[in-house]
């Protein structure tokens, strides 16, 4: 499956002009840094946020202290899902694992916005499903699938959202999200590296080989892929959207003719 285009919000991008337009001046650029909290377990969200290059991790932690990763969200999704589901609050923590841009938006204004039986409304209702489709996929995937194909699945995972091959991230960061112990990571990621397929040093990750890569991945990752693509209607895995606005018409299976597209949070 090739990389999908990236340098915009999908779930954004997916908008008619005319929605787009009325939320653009709603939403802020805003970079995301290293272990930025952009929420807490049961305190109220201020703000909700659309990454663009950025990934966030939700994470729920134990007594002891230890985290373990519940899912990651990139630029497929939204960051801030209890305002949608009108709770305010959520029990689990949500950080930024590799920095990079997104869009924000202020949680009243998002509640003024999403309203039942609008656009936004129906897509994001879309992705929660997606997100739930996530969590599932890689409970069954920690539970069946060895260490070394998990995690090729989040590195793939992780390139589908960032800009580039190369992004930063630990081994140590590694390891907390996958629930194993640095060691055990070293080790797998060791044998992806050996086979040509990664190189890693200094806290970063550079892809050099990813079509091994996915074959050394479970089936998890075509499942999750296929399913936030069917969501964000990018039926082809290249989230191209082009910006013509035309919808294509190709085959291309973006099926939602808008192709906007541009809210890349860099600017332009």
């Amino acid at each position: 499956m090739a990389k999908p285009a990236t340098g915009r919000n999908f779930l954004l991008a997916a908008l008619p002009p005319k929605d787009l337009r009325r939320l653009t001046p709603l939403l802020e650029q805003h970079p995301l840094k290293f272990r930025e909290v952009l929420h807490e377990p049961g305190k109220p969200i201020s703000w909700v946020y659309f990454p663009v290059t950025a990934i966030v991790s939700l994470v729920t932690s134990m007594e002891d202290g230890s985290t373990v990763e519940a899912a990651t969200v990139g630029n497929e999704g939204m960051v801030g899902l209890p305002m949608f589901l009108e709770t305010g609050t959520i029990p689990i923590e949500g950080f930024v694992q590799i920095p990079g841009q997104a869009l924000r938006m202020k949680a009243a204004a998002f509640r003024s916005e999403v309203r039942e039986g609008s656009v936004l409304y129906a897509s994001i209702q879309r992705y929660t499903q997606a997100l739930l489709r996530l969590v599932a996929q890689s409970a069954a995937c920690n539970r069946l699938h060895s260490l070394k194909q998990r995690c090729a699945r989040w590195l793939l995972m992780a390139h589908d959202r960032v800009e580039g091959n190369h992004f930063f991230l630990t081994q140590e960061s590694l390891s907390q999200m996958l629930g194993v112990r640095r060691a055990t990571v070293t080790v797998a990621a060791g044998e992806l590296r050996d086979l040509g397929l990664i190189q890693y040093r200094q806290g970063a990750i550079d892809i050099v080989n990813r079509a091994g890569l996915e074959k050394e991945a479970c089936e998890c990752y075509r499942v999750i892929r296929a399913e936030f693509d069917r969501v964000n209607g990018n039926g082809n895995g290249n989230g191209n959207g082009n910006g013509n606005g035309n919808g294509n018409g190709n085959g291309n299976g973006n099926g939602n003719g808008h192709g906007n597209g541009n809210l890349s949070g860099t600017g332009d």
